[in-house]
């Protein structure tokens, strides 16, 4: 069937001008679905405009790369043993940073810990790429020619999972698993290669390495940084697991000891301390504010010691607590919180239901005198 078009009309000369930046200059490098098409008609009053296809080298990794800060390249310095090290790119997977250095070697920070390639490591061939650092979470290295996807997959007899992101440039990717995971394969895009299970590293690849600069393992800000980075490690999100500064913490000497964090005085965290540091974990909102009674909100027992975070009257500076009219613990008071270590008989089990509480003011007025729930 033959159709009759109108003749075409030729566009004034003003409105040629006004479309010729909108048709005549590449905006964006991304190509937009209607322009990926073999070839693409445009109507515009009245005209008609051929565009050719266009392609472009697209980098699709190129925005999750940010800049480093002078501290975080300082960490990777240290544990590198090499003050020449530089690196202007970094991928951040929530609380767990992948410096990639301007000479191809890799760091991995943890606001506590810092991890570089094992003296012991060996590159594995990867086709036109090689994996050139990994730990059991970081997988990451020179990507085969072409590659702009990538993922670790691990393969069991009853089983099989895959890492939970990554990031692929022309120069390097990243493959990262929330969990650890002992991957025995890579996928770039539709092509699998197999790689060696993960071993755990040797003392000279992974190493304390605190983000606040304090060397005190067993400070106040370095401690609450190990609680969040063992919740990330959990699965935590980590928008729940920043800006939170310590607020009370046990004796750091003490074989048990507990801390608690705080949020802008306005949301409240524990950790339990001892031989292993705990995870944070926050207070539930039901507990946040008490008028007329006190919460016991986390604790634990051992030896003949009973170390509990409790919560009374937001006022208060100080609290005695005591367990079945025994010697009372005076302890102090913190928007509202308190930790108290007591004594308790060998053989025998602290029920945090038999405490009593007296809480007083600045003034020394008592503002609660009652139990434990």
């Amino acid at each position: 069937m033959k159709i009759d078009l109108p003749p075409r009309r030729a566009l004034p000369e003003d409105v040629k001008e006004r479309m010729r930046p909108d048709v005549g200059q590449v905006r964006d490098r991304r190509l937009t679905p209607l322009a990926v098409a073999a070839g693409v008609v445009l109507l515009v009053l009245g005209g008609v405009v051929l565009t050719r296809p266009t392609s472009y080298e697209v980098d699709p990794g190129h925005e999750a790369v940010v800049a480093p800060s002078e501290r975080d390249v300082t960490r990777c310095r240290d544990a590198l043993r090499d003050p020449a090290w530089s690196s202007t790119k970094m991928v951040v997977f929530g609380l767990r940073k992948v410096l990639i250095g301007a000479d191809g070697r890799f760091c991995e920070l943890t606001k506590t810990r810092a991890t570089v390639a094992s003296t012991e490591f060996v590159p594995v061939a990867l086709g036109t790429g090689r994996m050139t650092y990994r730990t059991g979470q970081v997988i990451a290295g020179v990507p085969p020619k072409g590659a702009r996807t990538a993922k670790a997959r691990e393969v069991g007899p009853s089983h099989s999972r895959a890492s939970s992101d990554s990031v692929v440039t022309p120069e390097f990717f990243i493959v990262y698993s929330q969990g650890s995971m002992g991957a025995s394969e890579l996928v770039f895009d539709d092509t699998t290669v197999q790689i060696p299970k993960f071993s755990a590293w040797s003392a000279d690849g992974e190493s304390d390495n605190y983000e606040s600069g304090d060397a005190n393992p067993r400070s106040r800000v370095n401690l609450l940084a190990r609680c969040a980075d063992n919740a990330f490690a959990n699965s935590a999100k980590p928008e729940d697991l920043t800006d939170w500064e310590p607020l009370l913490m046990t004796d750091p000497a003490q074989s048990l000891g507990m801390l608690v964090a705080h949020r802008g005085h306005g949301e409240w965290a524990t950790c339990s301390l001892g031989e292993y540091t705990g995870a944070l974990s926050t207070i539930r909102t039901a507990y946040q504010s008490t008028k007329s009674t006190a919460y016991f909100l986390a604790g634990y027992q051992a030896e003949n010691q009973f170390v509990m975070v409790g919560r009374t009257q937001y006022t208060a500076k100080t609290a005695e607590v005591s367990d079945s009219g025994g010697a009372p613990v005076t302890t102090e008071v913190a928007d509202g919180h308190f930790i108290v270590t007591l004594p308790f008989a060998a053989g025998t089990t602290l029920n945090p239901a038999t405490l009593r509480v007296v809480a007083r003011d600045a003034a020394g007025a008592v503002v609660y005198d009652g139990g434990v729930k």
